[in-house]
């Protein structure tokens, strides 16, 4: 009887999980003046939920575009559609909802939509894509880049620490040199 119980529930928490969106992730590194395109096609009918992750080295405004496609077959009758579609924009690290903070967001159609988050400051981001697909087959394209170079550069050492770093080797040497004397 708990065994009965047991595996009822079991199949009804995994078609419960298989039957909700789950949120598939793309790390983008470090977002530069390049462009990022993603086109993305629905494998199933339901809610959809991609995040792509990003660095920015730099302060920096972010321009998109984004839309998504539709079909409609001869008889009038749609078959591709993505409705209720969603850019937002979140500071801070992706799963790390406490310390997450929304920046943005805008809704997005048929026709290119372009948007600018301006004024971010170095740091993680992460976009996230929110919808809903009609069918197997709907998709949608969004484009993004950054207008400050990709990563930071690397710090450069003052002339006055690369002195104080050779004038310290140099005394070891001296000091091993009249060891090796004695």
């Amino acid at each position: 009887m708990q065994t009965s119980k047991f595996l009822a529930l079991a199949v009804l928490a995994v078609s419960g999980a298989s039957a909700s969106a789950a949120t598939s992730v793309t790390d983008w590194g470090f977002l530069g003046p390049v462009d990022t395109d993603v086109y993305a096609t629905t494998h199933v009918a339901g809610a959809v939920d991609d995040v792509y992750t990003f660095v920015l080295g730099d302060f920096s405004d972010v321009p998109t575009t984004a839309n998504y496609y539709q079909a409609t077959s001869m008889s009038g009758v749609k078959t591709v559609d993505f409705t209720n579609a969603q850019i937002a924009l979140f500071s801070g690290t992706f799963g790390d909802a406490v310390a997450d903070t929304q920046v943005g967001e805008y809704a997005f159609g048929t026709a290119m939509t372009p948007h600018t988050f301006s004024g971010l400051v170095a740091g993680d981001y992460y976009f996230e894509v929110t919808g809903t697909s009609g069918t197997k087959g709907s998709a949608y394209y969004f484009d993004v880049a950054a207008n400050s170079a990709t990563p930071p550069l690397a710090a450069v050492p003052e002339p006055e620490n690369l002195a104080l770093m050779f004038g310290g080797l140099g005394l070891f040497g001296f000091m091993a040199a009249r060891r090796r004397s004695n």
